[in-house]
């Protein structure tokens, strides 16, 4: 049994550089896809971010890999 909501929207995402991620949250905020950002926090190889959308994970995730391809991951 799962509590976590079929159709969430809150996401995780994650880049290699601090750069990239500061891109990606502009670009989210541009297209009014997000609410609210968390903080960076440190990973091995890169950087991660917790967004609350105004849309679902999929539309996010759908967005970020159109615009930025492989250099960040929505999970």
């Amino acid at each position: 049994m799962s509590l976590k909501k079929p159709n969430s929207k809150t996401a995780t995402i994650i880049t290699t550089y601090d750069t990239d991620m500061g891109l990606v949250l502009n670009w989210l905020r541009l297209n009014k896809a997000i609410t609210a950002a968390g903080d960076r926090r440190d990973l091995d190889g890169g950087y991660a971010v917790k967004v609350k959308g105004k849309v679902s994970k999929s539309a996010i995730r759908d967005l970020v890999k159109d615009k930025f391809g492989v250099f960040a991951k929505v999970i």
